[in-house]
């Protein structure tokens, strides 16, 4: 394989929420993929502000796909590229935001935040090791994503309202949510444009339903093995859990460490 980038999901990928950290043999294979000289980007449904509160904050990163493709970072956390929500969506369920119909957070270039917050909001953001988004009000800022804290029926009716937006599950009650032309092959595309880097030569690695274009975009797409079946289904390659050794044993699979 000529490998020149390698994106990785970060919950279920890097991190993993059994132990809440990084595993050992995780950090050290990043470090063996930069000291080959592949570049290595997180490609996330989180946003920059949540990876300075989580244990991969001190991993070293050549940029950073953000909020599900909406927003890309240099290494030094300069902005590439944005994505913002159409504003018609947001003003459409701005009225559920206010009137605290439902938990809705707002995810902005500079901060997340949510209306209100109750025992489904707690148990997504625990399931996740984060803390609780701040409950402010929306200033009239572009959003990159929305998340609903909802089940199936709740988060249809909030859809119906966003026509210009598409949006996966991260776990029973969380939900991202993103413009329809959005992704993280978008983020990615962005990022191999500016480094002359063709698709084939990248690895990927995830877990989610997000992470599932990715797998397909991907030269090579890894699953991690605490994946779905139907995400599993996306990949080039199953590897192991991520407290087994997964990310690592891959590499060893194709020959890169």
């Amino acid at each position: 394989m000529k490998l020149k980038a390698a994106f990785f999901d970060v919950d279920g990928t890097l991190l993993s929420h059994r132990s809440g950290s990084v595993p050992k043999d995780t950090r050290e294979a990043l470090k063996m993929l930069r000291a080959k000289g592949v570049l290595v980007f997180t490609s996330t449904g989180r946003h920059i502000l949540e990876l300075s509160d989580l244990p991969v904050r001190d991993l070293k990163f050549d940029g950073y796909v953000l909020l599900n493709g909406q927003l890309c970072l240099d290494g030094d956390r300069k902005a590439l590229s944005g994505y913002e929500i159409d504003p018609a969506d947001i003003r459409q369920i701005l009225p559920l935001f206010e009137q605290r119909e439902l938990p809705i957070a707002f995810v902005e270039k500079e901060r997340i935040y949510i209306n209100f917050i109750d025992e489904r909001v707690r148990r997504a953001q625990s399931a996740i090791s984060s803390q609780l988004p701040k409950i402010d009000r929306y200033r009239g800022s572009e959003v990159y994503l929305v998340n609903v804290f909802a089940k199936e029926k709740e988060v249809s009716q909030v859809m119906r309202r966003m026509p210009h937006c598409k949006m996966t599950w991260w776990s029973d009650f969380g939900t991202d949510i993103i413009a329809k032309e959005g992704g993280k092959v978008v983020g990615m595309q962005q990022i191999l444009s500016r480094y002359g880097i063709a698709p084939e030569e990248i690895i990927a690695f995830g877990d989610g339903e997000n992470d599932m274009e990715m797998l397909k975009f991907a030269g090579t797409g890894v699953a991690m093995g605490n994946a779905e079946p139907f995400v599993k289904a996306c990949a080039d390659y199953v590897t192991d859990d991520v407290d087994a050794g997964g990310i690592s044993n891959a590499l060893r699979h194709f020959g890169i460490q």
